[in-house]
């Protein structure tokens, strides 16, 4: 195993309105209680304990050119006339994975091996933020997985997206839709539509949160020795005061010894 983790699936213990059910978007098979994980530096690791805040960023800050790619579509009118959608602005997200254990997930988002994986489930992620949001929560607060298509299944996508009807929920699909190429990552997002059209500072959306509450587990870089590991799990507790488990990943430790049978066993 690369992890310590018990299964899949966990109970959702934070509070989550009932109505928002609907704003789970993509998800076959899995529930409110299946585990997601995102991995974080240690500096943003303490800064997410520190100032209780979580932060949901606009596309533009993320590297594939192709996010937030029907949003940015220009829009032909009957008439011929050509226009852009007024909201196409207005989304943020976070990115997490299903992800339980995987090497190219630790190269990617650790790559100077001072990542920490965090774990949460779905139900616990959605209800850290609809919880700040009240009633406008149905309309704002989605999270759901991403699905990969080609380039022409994204064209074929945007385009039933634009001839149908124009719902939160489904200007909040347009941001869960990436080509093949990123598949591997099994993507996971939050999503925040903002209904004031406020820009806010730097592309980032902050709300509120409880990360003791949110989080159950804390996961060091496979790559950290097991020396260091024991230094920086106290350094964790002293800097987040964090009383849930703290592990290091065994993706990396070598296997046991295999003895293997050879010949007449008699």
């Amino acid at each position: 195993m690369a992890n310590k983790d018990a299964g899949t699936k966990a109970p959702t213990t934070l509070s989550q309105r009932k109505d928002l059910k609907g704003n789970f978007l993509n998800f076959r098979g899995e529930h409110a209680g299946t585990f997601i994980y995102r991995i974080v530096s240690q500096d943003r690791l303490f800064e997410l304990f520190d100032g209780r805040q979580n932060a949901l960023v606009h596309p533009s800050k993320w590297d594939d050119p192709f996010e937030n790619l029907i949003l940015n579509a220009k829009i032909k009118m009957p008439g011929g006339d050509t226009g852009d959608f007024g909201f196409r602005n207005d989304l943020y997200g976070q990115c997490w994975t299903l992800h339980q254990a995987s090497d190219a997930m630790w190269r990617i988002y650790s790559p100077n091996k001072l990542g920490v994986r965090v774990r949460t489930t779905i139900g616990r992620l959605a209800g850290s933020l609809s919880n700040c949001l009240g009633d406008w929560a149905r309309q704002q607060c989605f999270v759901g997985k991403v699905q990969y298509m080609t380039t022409p299944q994204m064209r074929s996508f945007g385009e039933t997206f634009a001839a149908g009807h124009l719902s939160a929920d489904a200007v909040a699909r347009t941001l869960l839709v990436k080509r093949e190429a990123f598949k591997h990552e099994r993507e996971v997002r939050l999503i925040y539509f903002e209904k004031d059209n406020t820009r806010h500072a730097e592309g980032v959306f902050r709300y509120a949160l409880d990360p003791h509450k949110m989080i159950d587990q804390l996961m060091v870089d496979p790559r950290v020795p097991l020396d260091e590991f024991v230094s920086l799990k106290r350094e964790i507790k002293y800097r987040t005061s964090f009383r849930k488990s703290i592990e290091r990943s065994t993706l990396y430790d070598p296997p046991t010894q295999l003895v293997l049978r050879f010949g007449s066993q008699d």
